[in-house]
């Protein structure tokens, strides 16, 4: 046995030497095309670095990434930028889809205006925020808070089921789990009913979504579209470019948006965290017609001939209900969304001027916070001011280059007077949400990262007080610092050596990807 053993052992060295041997052979006989082809590579590297600082519009961090992986990775740097890093802004959209969701939006806004009774009076930031994205505060809302998975997903459920004419969803992440079968249930029985069901999901987000849920859905009558579906090399270097909204709307009474994806994890069931913390908003009110605005916006994406447009504003009376004799609420609401081809970043300015309003306090919870020089330098300024800043960020991460890359920025927070808060370490927290001074907050799928304001299509909302809303929302941030550790300044200095290593590197290139 033991001579078998040492002969098999010689057997597998003897392989290993003679393929060590035709390597050296193969690098001795084309050495020189490897150089040749090597100067070349090294050479576009460089022609595409001095394209990134001369003509390249994006901001200086992704540039900065950019050039240092075609420098120091430049076959997989020039792969990389291939495939997902292209300036979105660059691409080429059909007029026709232009002009539709051009349309769809000078739709609802004038609706708005016919209506101006339900058009708060603008303060100083709604009215910048307008000025931004051509979207009014409105007022006469009904939000209700959904903390936690399962009761998000159930009251989502109840809606569903409730639908009388139409459902429209949009989500990035769909799964095929227990939580992906049961919307696809509901979604099915809803059109064997013949009601509308119009189902969209992100081709890279849902990349896991069966395609016998999909073949079911459709079998069943129920309308699907696949929001940029990798289909063609020709769209390979679209991939970085996706849709990261979650939107529903039923009836055009009822929307749901907020943090929460369709899986088992979000609802609740998950196994890798002992709890998913998320936050998710019922939204009833005239702010529901800006939601569907920018659902059919996004439905009509790549859609080049007037039919779908043309349904939507013929019947825009039952797809853009607005009713104002009889108020559903009290809050006041501005829906604002915005993705990677508008020529201007809506939403992170938005964000920064909802900073830069900030008198005493600003609070955020964000699972992913990467900010650009700019929105990082708009926060650890309100802080070095005297404001009181306070971050609550996981302290387990769940892809380990944006947590690393999260963490990366705390020593430039913490220098500024910034109070960190480092989440339970056994649960995940994915919501997205900031208050200011108590009387503003925003909640949506924003995350405070660059993805979120250069590289995806997102969708925010802003609250303004005096609000029942906020103040539940303050009860939640309470709720969520009681569950997370302060970080020390002297304590985060004494983290090792290798997990500086693994923030330094991905706070480098985690804004490319």
């Amino acid at each position: 046995m033991e001579k078998t053993m040492i002969k098999n052992k010689l057997q597998q060295y003897k392989i290993l030497l003679i393929l060590l041997i035709l390597v050296a052979v193969s690098l001795i006989v084309f050495l020189n095309q490897i150089i040749y082809a090597w100067l070349i590579v090294e050479i576009y590297a460089f022609l595409l670095c001095g394209y990134l600082v001369i003509f390249d519009q994006r901001e200086a961090t992704s540039k900065i990434a950019w050039i240092l992986a075609l420098l120091f990775l430049p076959i997989v740097g020039i792969i990389l930028y291939y495939l997902i890093g292209r300036e979105p802004r660059l691409r080429k959209l059909p007029k026709q889809q232009v002009a539709n969701e051009r349309n769809v939006q000078q739709t609802v806004l004038k609706i708005l205006q016919e209506h101006s009774e339900i058009i708060h009076a603008k303060h100083d930031l709604s009215n910048e925020i307008f000025h931004l994205s051509e979207k009014y505060p409105t007022k006469d809302n009904q939000l209700t808070l959904l903390k936690e998975g399962d009761e998000a997903f159930t009251a989502l459920l109840q809606d569903i089921k409730q639908a009388t004419h139409h459902i429209h969803l949009f989500y990035y992440i769909v799964k095929g789990d227990e939580t992906g079968e049961e919307l696809t249930a509901a979604l099915i029985e809803k059109a064997r009913q013949g009601i509308e069901v119009r189902f969209m999901y992100d081709s890279v987000g849902s990349i896991a979504f069966p395609n016998r849920l999909l073949d079911a859905l459709r079998e069943n009558g129920v309308e699907v579209r696949t929001y940029d579906l990798l289909n063609s090399p020709w769209l390979s270097n679209k991939a970085n470019w996706r849709n990261h909204r979650k939107i529903v709307v039923i009836d055009g009474k009822i929307a749901h948006t907020g943090g929460m994806n369709i899986g088992n994890e979000y609802s609740g069931r998950g196994n890798k965290f002992s709890y998913w913390r998320d936050t998710n908003v019922r939204i009833e009110g005239p702010s529901v017609l800006e939601v569907q605005e920018c659902f059919v916006y996004d439905w009509l994406f790549l859609d080049e001939g007037t039919e779908t447009i043309g349904h939507f504003i013929k019947h825009q009376d039952t797809y853009f209900p607005l009713k104002t004799d009889t108020p559903k609420g009290s809050e006041i609401v501005q829906v604002i969304y915005g993705g990677p081809y508008d020529q201007e970043r809506i939403i992170k300015d938005s964000f920064n001027d909802l900073i830069g309003k900030a008198v005493d306090s600003i609070k955020i919870a964000m699972p992913y916070f990467i900010p650009d020089e700019e929105t990082l330098g708009a926060l650890r300024r309100a802080a070095r001011c005297g404001i009181k800043v306070q971050l609550v960020i996981p302290g387990k991460g769940d892809r380990g280059i944006s947590f690393h890359g999260t963490n990366s920025f705390i020593d430039d927070l913490l220098s500024a007077g910034v109070e960190v808060f480092i989440y339970d370490t056994t649960a995940f927290i994915h919501c997205k949400y900031m208050i200011v001074d108590d009387v503003v907050a925003t909640i949506g799928s924003t995350n405070f990262d660059i993805r979120s304001f250069y590289l995806n299509h997102e969708l925010s909302m802003f609250i303004y007080g005096p609000s029942r809303t906020i103040d539940e929302l303050n009860d939640h941030f309470a709720e969520d610092l009681a569950h997370a550790k302060r970080v020390k300044k002297e304590e985060w200095q004494r983290r090792s050596g290798w997990t500086k290593v693994k923030e330094k590197i991905s706070g480098l290139f985690v804004p490319i990807l």
